[in-house]
């Protein structure tokens, strides 16, 4: 889609020339590349819906026709064509440049990727982010696994609620439509094939996103892995989430859940979002449990819930630590700035005895969660800290695929996108394979990252 924007701006600014042209070149030329334009822009509006980043090409061909049938003879009437014009062509070049439809960068395993969505009602948990004091804890999750075959079918779209895309910009400080080309991006899974029976069972790998993402925020890491063989889980933490899709209704992100950290109740209101995070997480464990025992379940018996390892990034990180340390049934963690600060102390001190790999990035490196994060990987018996120079908190989710601008107003870090996606991918996959599936990668060298710095919190 990306390929036919170009081609259609890149046919305006050809016609914009042939008109200024025009009486120098044969008549018949100039009809040919206009009815050629007419097929080439029909062709474009029947491929996708109208974007904001080519309205200004709109201008251009009012401007273009009222100029070919008026015929206008002053000169400053030529000029300002011209000048209008020019701009117009160019503004739709570069708005379509600054805010891109990427690729999302493609799985290195063999397995292709199915994918389904769950809804989920914890009838053990009140809603505590609603006004009405009866409503029960709802969250939604996304699974990604291995599948039989590919479907001849399309892929699903990455993001598959476009409010998100409108509660994204905003959050940024950005007009709500600037990022509506996000909608577009396509993933690399299927709505739903068979799961691949090439292993009895596949290892699981829960994933929690931080303050204001969203469960496709990681898609990435969660299509990586299941093209490696593992059953991957996204939650939608309802609330913290941006924006969270149900069957019936789409709810948004409660901004009073976490007040500024100057308000006096900062840390209580961020223990309680923490810990809604971590009940979100042991009831999908619930929630794979039964699924994994019921024989008429999809999932009936695939689930390895002897392995079972977590991902989180920021608040997502500390509730998968809270959990960690409270239940026996997490084989292995791995926190991207993982926020521990709002954990109880008494659950911090008692620390992992779990592997457990830290990966901070440099804006994180001083502040207020550093000293519970030590504390948290001296009072446990298999966990390590390595810094990723060169990042920001953003570069550990899909921040990139947002926009070039992304880097320029700091959101995200110096690296490029895709050297740092391979590199959080190697990790990952090392991590996992070893601790989940017993495997150790011998074609992954974390050495060739030099960005890549261990943390020795005891000097």
């Amino acid at each position: 889609m990306q390929f036919l924007d170009l081609f259609i701006v890149g046919l305006s600014l050809f016609m914009f020339i042939l008109l200024l042209n025009k009486n120098k070149l044969n008549q018949k030329i100039i009809l040919f590349f206009m009815i050629f334009t007419v097929i080439g822009l029909i062709i474009h509006s029947s491929f996708g819906h109208a974007k904001w980043q080519l309205f200004p090409l709109l201008l251009f061909w009012i401007l273009f026709i009222l100029f070919d049938l008026l015929k206008p003879s002053r000169k400053i009437f030529k000029v300002l064509f011209i000048v209008i014009s020019t701009l117009s062509i160019f503004l739709s070049l570069g708005f379509l440049y600054a805010f891109p439809a990427y690729e999302i960068p493609d799985p290195r395993g063999s397995y292709p990727i199915g994918q389904f969505i769950f809804y989920i009602e914890d009838e053990d948990r009140l809603e505590l982010y609603t006004d009405d004091t009866m409503d029960i804890r709802k969250f939604t999750f996304t699974m990604w696994y291995p599948a039989h075959n590919t479907p001849s079918k399309e892929p699903l779209p990455w993001i598959q609620n476009n409010d998100i895309s409108k509660r994204l910009s905003t959050s940024i400080g950005l007009p709500s439509f600037v990022l509506n080309q996000i909608n577009d991006i396509e993933s690399n899974a299927y709505w739903f094939p068979l799961m691949s029976n090439e292993e009895e069972t596949y290892p699981v790998v829960i994933i929690s996103h931080g303050w204001g993402g969203f469960m496709y925020l990681h898609t990435d890491l969660a299509e990586e892995l299941a093209s490696q063989g593992y059953i991957v889980i996204s939650i939608d933490h309802t609330y913290g989430s941006v924006a969270t899709k149900f069957q019936d209704e789409i709810v948004f992100q409660n901004l009073d859940a976490l007040p500024d950290r100057s308000e006096s109740h900062f840390l209580d209101a961020a223990n309680q979002l923490v810990y809604t995070y971590a009940g979100d997480v042991s009831k999908t464990l619930d929630y794979l449990e039964e699924e994994n025992s019921d024989i008429s379940s999809f999932f009936y018996g695939k689930l390895d819930l002897d392995h079972i390892g977590l991902i989180g990034h920021s608040t997502g990180g500390g509730a998968d630590v809270a959990v960690a340390l409270n239940d026996d049934r997490i084989t292995a963690l791995i926190g991207l700035d993982a926020w521990v600060e709002p954990i109880l102390n008494e659950d911090i001190v008692r620390g992992l005895d779990m592997p457990a790999l830290f990966l901070r990035s440099e804006t994180w490196e001083t502040g207020f969660n550093n000293a519970h994060l030590y504390d948290l990987i001296l009072a446990s018996n298999q966990a390590s800290l390595y810094q990723i120079q060169g990042t920001t908190h953003s570069d550990f989710t899909m921040a990139y695929m947002f926009s070039p601008l992304m880097r320029l107003i700091g959101y995200t870090g110096s690296l490029d996108k895709e050297y740092l996606v391979d590199m959080q991918k190697d990790i990952m996959i090392l991590f996992f394979d070893e601790h989940l599936k017993g495997v150790i990668r011998e074609n992954i060298d974390l050495s060739a990252y030099d960005e890549l710095t261990w943390i020795d919190i005891t000097a």
